[in-house]
Order: structure tokens, then sequence, then C-alpha cells
């Protein structure tokens, strides 16, 4: 079943650690979508993928080292850094911290700690949330936030659900079932949470319990109180019917 999961960037020269890493992020269900031995590279790499994680090896061969790199990186959007070093000095990390990375990690790789360091980027990233204390950075929540994504939890892995595949979205107590063109996902949160992190003026209410995407609705049944969302009928409240009615643009 087709889901889409966090895309990770890797800034690493050193083969036996690529090889490590590939094994790793396997394991832990994230998709690799490349490795860059340096900056140049990881640039091309970065615009022709937008990955979602990007893991920096500070020590790069060449002008720029993964500090340099990171500055540039923020420079074309923001995405979450985590960076890895065998080094431990100070000015190392106070370098390193400048930039804003989510967290800050020793080779060689520990997958636990890797794991949950991508896992918490992502979350806090998503959730406009700035870096860690200790990681240095402070971007502001509107920068942070994910132009076109909710990225949920699934088990040991978070998977990225693109606003624009969200059909609808149905409580169940304090839980929330999405349902989006290829499957349907659930999240531990209310459903008047969700529409807070929902873009605004994309979705509407359709009933206490049913949020709909306005632009995905194909039809509405106001004897039978649904509207029809993805060949699927969703409910229509009477409470909801009048502001709905209201949003779509009526023709006769």
């Amino acid at each position: 079943m087709h889901t889409e999961v966090v895309r990770i960037l890797a800034v690493e020269d050193n083969p036996l650690q690529v090889r490590k890493l590939r094994m790793l992020l396997s394991e832990l269900g994230y998709a690799l979508v490349g490795v860059a031995p340096s900056a140049p590279e990881a640039l091309a790499l970065f615009e022709q993928h937008a990955p979602d994680v990007v893991l920096l090896d500070i020590q790069l061969d060449g002008d720029a080292d993964g500090v340099d790199l990171a500055l540039q990186l923020n420079e074309r959007r923001p995405v979450p850094l985590i960076f890895v070093t065998s080094l431990q000095d100070r000015t190392t990390f106070e370098r390193a911290r400048a930039a804003g990375p989510f967290a800050f990690l020793s080779k060689p790789y520990d997958k636990l700690l890797l794991e949950r360091s991508i896992e918490l980027a992502v979350q806090h990233f998503a959730q406009g949330k700035a870096p860690a204390e200790g990681s240095g950075g402070s971007p502001e929540p509107a920068d942070a936030l994910l132009p076109d994504s909710l990225f949920l939890r699934e088990n040991s892995r978070l998977v990225k659900v693109p606003y624009d595949k969200i059909l609808w979205a149905e409580a169940d107590g304090s839980y929330c079932h999405l349902h989006t063109a290829p499957r349907k996902h659930t999240a531990r949160l209310t459903l008047k949470d969700l529409e807070e992190k929902l873009p605004a003026g994309r979705f509407v209410r359709t009933h206490r319990s049913y949020l709909v995407q306005a632009a995905c609705i194909e039809s509405l049944d106001l004897g039978e109180g649904q509207v029809w969302v993805g060949g699927q009928g969703v409910p229509v409240g009477r409470a909801y019917r009048d502001e709905l009615l209201r949003r779509l643009n009526l023709v006769g």
C-alpha cells in the first residue's frame, strides 16, 4: 500500500558511514533520496529531490563544510537539519549551532538516536517549533511550517500526508481518521485540533464530526443531507448546511 514516508538527504563523504546509514534508514522505514559527498552535490540533490530532512556531516572536503552548506540550504528553503560529526570540540558546536539544527549527533551512527532525532526534528518542524534547547537557532513558526503536508505518526515512523490528498476527516473520540485518495490514516488528535493545523479556507465543516476539503466536493444532495467526496457520501448536519451553501459558488 502506497504511503509517503519521510524523505532524507544525507551529506556524508565516508563510504563506510554511508553504508551504515543506508542500512539504518532502510531498517527504520525512511526514504534516502540521495547521498552527497560535497556541498555542491548536496545543493544539486536538495533542489532535485526537495527532502524533508537533511543529515549533515560537518567535516566535508572542499571549500564549504557542513556548517557552510547548512547556511546555504536555509537560504533556499527552511528544512530540518541534523548535524552528525566525530568532532567534540566547543568551537565546532558553536559554529554548527548558529545554523539552527534540530539535532546534533556523534558518530558512529546509533540507530535509536538516529530514529528519535529524525522523528523529533520532523515533528517539531511541522508544528512550527524552534530547534531543541542547546541546538541553537530560532526559526519563526511561519517559516518552519511545512507548506503542503502534515506528518502523522504511524507506529515507529512519521508518514507525510500532503494536504491536497486529504478528501475528508472524520472524528472518532480523541482520534481522527483522514481519508485520502490512496488510503485512510488515523491520528491521535481531535477534529478541532486538526482543523487548526490545516490551511485556512481549504477545508469546511459539514458536520460536527466531519471536515471536508472544499475543492474535492463532487456533489451535494440536500434531500439526503450528504456531500459526495471521492465517490463517498459524507453527512451534512443541519447546523452546517447554511455555511456550506454560502461558501459554494451556486448558479441557478
